[in-house]
């Protein structure tokens, strides 16, 4: 089995988490790879971009061959519109990378729990039967907390907490998220590509290696 390593980076531990847990569902997708990763958290989009230089030369030191960087599209609190997506790209964008390393930058809108909603089965799970998914679940206003509301059971108290992200990535539906979220959908060619570019090359019917 080859191996890989990736670092992850994202505003909140439970983010770390998750998106790991999907990183190694894609992986496992594509072929015989081990994937190791080493988590980042922010804790906070201000911290991240200070720290995200520094990090990508942590992560190659530590064997890391690429990062995976998971900023949330946030809304200007001023209008309650969502930020500029092209220039927070860009900002991101101007952080130096270590030659040789690989990275992708992934905006999730307005967060990655905006995923969860494209799934009708997870939607279902969290509100007990209830809810309606998205075809578009960009369009979801502050998806985290509509989460939570649709947790509310009888006793008023949400199921739900951001803690449950890693357990909802185990059991997303990769394709019909990859079709209804554009950042999921770079996410999972990026890391596609990664693994193809490690597996191993597929053997031929006499048990050799196949020419490439």
């Amino acid at each position: 089995m080859s191996g890989l390593k990736i670092g992850v980076v994202a505003e909140d531990p439970t983010d770390c988490d998750a998106i790991s847990v999907l990183v190694r569902r894609i992986g496992a997708e594509v072929g015989d790879v081990r994937i190791g990763i080493n988590k980042y958290s922010g804790k906070g989009c201000s911290k991240l971009r200070k720290k995200l230089e520094p990090w990508m030369r942590s992560m190659v030191k530590e064997g890391c061959s690429a990062a995976v960087i998971v900023h949330d599209l946030d809304r200007n609190p001023d209008n309650g519109e969502l930020n500029d997506l092209g220039a927070l790209r860009a900002l991101l964008e101007r952080t130096a990378v270590p030659a040789g390393f690989y990275r992708l930058i992934c905006i999730p809108v307005e967060e990655l729990e905006a995923w969860f909603w494209s799934d009708p089965a997870l939607v279902s799970e969290v509100g007990r039967g209830t809810g309606k998914h998205s075809e578009s679940p960009h369009l979801i206003r502050k998806p985290k907390e509509a989460l939570i509301r649709l947790s509310i059971g009888s006793n008023r108290r949400p199921r739900y907490s951001t803690n449950d992200n890693a357990s909802l990535a185990e059991k997303l539906d990769l394709v019909l998220c990859a079709k209804r979220c554009r950042a999921f959908r770079e996410l999972s060619d990026f890391v596609r590509g990664l693994v193809e570019a490690v597996a191993p090359a597929p053997a031929s019917p006499g048990g050799h290696p196949a020419a490439p």
